[in-house]
């Protein structure tokens, strides 16, 4: 895609601007060529760049061996902001079949979170819809109909836990449970945390970056692996 993307440039660009540097050679107008030529160059580097920022993450999700679903994390950089998207699909049966659709978001800004929210859908029904929210000092924390406020810095929350590995980080933000949950270290680049309704995760780091994630439910085990 980018070498078809430079080979339009050329022909759409600088082509003419080397025709037309014959043309203004000729009548000594080398700095107007110069000026076109640095804005083309420049135009070509921020649009490659542009593409360097932003980052795409799949994940298959597995129940007893068998693909379910699949999930996937965008990741962009735009200067000192750095937005998070994630949204997943699972398709699965227990009593009866079960469709799950999730869409996350979060923002952050100099390393601090911004917003973040957490959508669930079940069988076509909301079942999450949750946010939070900065505003000055406190984040403002919004549960369906319910609204409260919640006094502390947050830099690291669950979406971040697929793209850093939390070395020295002792408390991860559940945007979900909308509160601070311990992270324990229980191997080598290997995580958990305890969730507050009784279940557990575990994750599994290779080069700083997430290759799988143990859902422990009471009722199953859910595992997502990164393609």
């Amino acid at each position: 895609m980018i070498p078809a993307l430079l080979f339009w440039l050329f022909k759409r660009y600088a082509r003419p601007t080397f025709h037309q540097l014959y043309l203004q050679l000729s009548t000594g107008n080398l700095l107007r060529f110069t000026k076109k030529k640095t804005i083309l160059v420049l135009f070509v580097a921020s649009s490659l760049l542009a593409r360097a920022e932003e980052k795409t993450a799949t994940y298959q999700i597995k129940r007893n061996g068998t693909v379910i679903g699949q999930m996937q994390l965008q990741q962009k950089q735009n200067g000192a902001e750095t937005f998070l998207k994630m949204s997943s699909k699972v398709k699965t049966r227990f009593v009866f079949e079960i469709n799950v659709q999730t869409a996350d978001e979060s923002l952050f800004k100099n390393g601090q979170l911004q917003y973040s929210s957490v959508y669930r859908k079940v069988n076509g029904k909301e079942k999450e819809n949750r946010q939070t929210k900065l505003l000055q000092q406190n984040y403002q924390l919004l549960a369906g109909n319910k609204s409260s406020l919640f006094n502390s810095n947050i830099n690291y929350n669950m979406m971040l836990l697929y793209c850093q590995e939390p070395i020295h980080i002792s408390q991860v933000y559940s945007d979900n449970f909308q509160q601070m949950l311990a992270i324990k270290k229980i191997g080598m680049n290997n995580y958990r945390i305890d969730l507050p309704d009784g279940n557990y995760n575990t994750y599994y780091f290779q080069n700083g970056i997430c290759k799988t994630v143990e859902v422990h439910h009471s009722l199953y085990t859910i595992t997502m692996e990164l393609v």
